[in-house]
């Protein structure tokens, strides 16, 4: 069974809706993939409520869910960690260096997946695909692999990083499909 991390800011918005989606695709799949998410603010916080009425609407439900703050345990157990922004990945790297391969921003994980040759496993997958990332490929916050935050912004907003979620987590799970039998 993979186990797959989902990372955003506070974890009530980008990344419950992507670990869910996660879920959902790979469910569909009959895929073995176990999936947590969590951020960097504070623990027991709710889903945004705008964004459970609008994931609802697309079939995706994060009413039940809580966040978490991530820690080091949970990025070294994870087979690959997501983030919505590079400073995100930044931060896992720094927290677990030694693991720093499976920390990858979604976006650009995904991308990854057209352009970087397949391997005979997911680890040896990551480490090829983190050894063509260049330091400043985590530097900034903002690049063409963000996923920018809806939270209390309009809904045009939170449509469009729906809208990203939903086809990054599509390529995602297409990816990790290749790597789960």
């Amino acid at each position: 069974m993979l186990n797959v991390l989902v990372i955003c800011t506070a974890n009530i918005c980008r990344s419950p809706v992507g670990a869910q989606l996660i879920r959902d695709r790979a469910a569909g799949r009959s895929l073995a993939i176990d999936v947590d998410s969590a951020g960097f603010l504070e623990v027991g916080r709710p889903a945004d409520r705008t964004m459970v009425s609008m994931a609802r609407t697309r079939g995706v439900d994060v009413s039940m869910h809580r966040s978490q703050m991530v820690d080091e345990t949970m990025v070294r157990r994870a087979d690959v960690t997501v983030t919505m922004e590079r400073r995100h990945a930044r931060e896992l790297v720094v927290l677990a260096p030694d693991v720093g391969h499976r920390v990858h921003t979604l976006l650009g994980l995904t991308d990854a997946g057209r352009t970087v040759p397949g391997h005979e496993n997911l680890e040896l997958w990551l480490r090829a695909v983190a050894e063509q990332r260049s330091a400043g490929d985590l530097m900034g916050d903002r690049g063409p692999d963000h996923i920018p935050d809806p939270y209390s912004r309009a809904k045009r907003h939170y449509r469009a990083c729906l809208d990203t979620l939903d086809t990054a987590v599509g390529d995602l799970v297409e990816l990790l499909d290749s790597y789960a039998h």
